[in-house]
């Protein structure tokens, strides 16, 4: 396994509400070799009864296509189920690839950049200003 899958209960406050919730840290490589393994994983959170699920990318030091699809049904999936699923503190690798397709209007994730990463990445494309 070249990635790490950790998950922890939190308690987001929405609308001044508690809604009980998970955090997931993933770390590590995620490649074809690990997309099975990662879809299971993550079919196995739908059958948890938290309505919101953090995941944190920021440990991720490899991406590819495949696995980004997987992230990618993940959430669309969770809007079909009416769950809420935000990935936060992308990584480089990570954000590599969501400029390279254009899947900042789909994610709808807050995006930080670091200062030297403003010239790299334009997040343009799929934003509705094409």
């Amino acid at each position: 396994m070249a990635f790490q899958f950790k998950k922890e209960s939190v308690t987001f406050r929405l609308d001044n509400a508690q809604v009980s919730g998970l955090k997931i840290f993933i770390e590590g490589e995620l490649t074809i070799y690990d997309a099975m393994e990662l879809k299971e994983t993550f079919d196995g959170l739908f059958k948890n009864p938290n309505s919101i699920f953090e995941i944190d990318l920021s440990r991720i030091s490899k991406l590819d296509t495949s696995c980004l699809q997987i992230l990618l049904a993940l959430k669309k999936e969770a809007r079909k189920q009416e769950f809420t699923i935000r990935f936060i503190n992308h990584s480089h690798a990570v954000l590599k690839l969501i400029d390279l397709y254009g899947l900042t209007g789909f994610l709808r994730d807050k995006i930080k950049l670091q200062k030297e990463d403003l010239k790299e990445f334009s997040f343009q494309y799929g934003m509705g200003r094409d």
